[in-house]
């Protein structure tokens, strides 16, 4: 299999969503994304739909009270996707979400998606070496950037494709930064290091 190009163009990336991205009807508050996910030797992926919600930030007892960044909470549609799996998928999603400010790797760009009757900006995320994979974020606040699109290929272990898309928002108002919502950034630095150095289990990939 090919590999996955790093530093492509987020332009490439942009033009399928102008046509494709829509608010559905019944959309709830949140973010709602689907994750697709392709094993080695398998035609069809694995799949599901779900929905992502900020949490308040949880209150010590301590009478000083320090500031607490929430969370977030994702939601799986159990009326979709592959059966018996969304726990799995939630849990390979949650390690892939992006709910945070501007980052030193995120880039803005002249470029915004429609989302129903909003235009939202488009930040583009630089990759660490030996990452075959794509990121677009976008602002869906002020400075309140959520991942809109990520695609990796793995050219070892058990899964060979991995997909994430947001697909539909509505009210975006309770949304906040989340205390882990850079959790992406981490993930692709693990993925980079274990590109250099050979590890016994998990998702490895090949450096050029």
């Amino acid at each position: 299999m090919a590999p996955w190009k790093e530093g492509g163009s987020v332009r490439r990336l942009i033009v399928p969503f102008l046509m494709t991205l829509s608010l559905p009807a019944c959309a709830q508050e949140g973010l709602r994304y689907r994750i697709q996910l392709w094993m080695r030797g398998d035609a069809q992926p694995m799949e599901t739909r779900f929905r992502l919600q900020s949490t308040v930030g949880t209150r010590s007892h301590n009478k000083v009270q320090k500031p607490r960044m929430g969370g977030w909470r994702l939601e799986a549609d159990r009326t979709q996707g592959t059966p018996y799996v969304q726990a799995m998928l939630l849990s390979r999603a949650e390690r892939l979400l992006y709910l945070a400010g501007p980052a030193p790797q995120t880039r803005p760009e002249p470029i915004f998606l429609r989302f129903g009757n909003r235009s939202l900006p488009v930040w583009s995320l630089e990759m660490p070496r030996g990452i075959h994979a794509s990121t677009v974020l976008v602002e869906v606040a002020p400075k309140l950037l959520a991942l809109c699109d990520f695609s990796a290929r793995f050219e070892q272990g058990d899964i060979a494709r991995l997909e994430l898309h947001l697909e539909g928002l509505n009210s975006t108002g309770k949304l906040a930064p989340a205390e882990a919502g850079t959790t992406l950034l981490s993930t692709l630095q693990t993925w980079a290091r274990e590109a250099t150095a050979e590890v016994p289990s998990g998702i490895t990939v090949q450096d050029r």
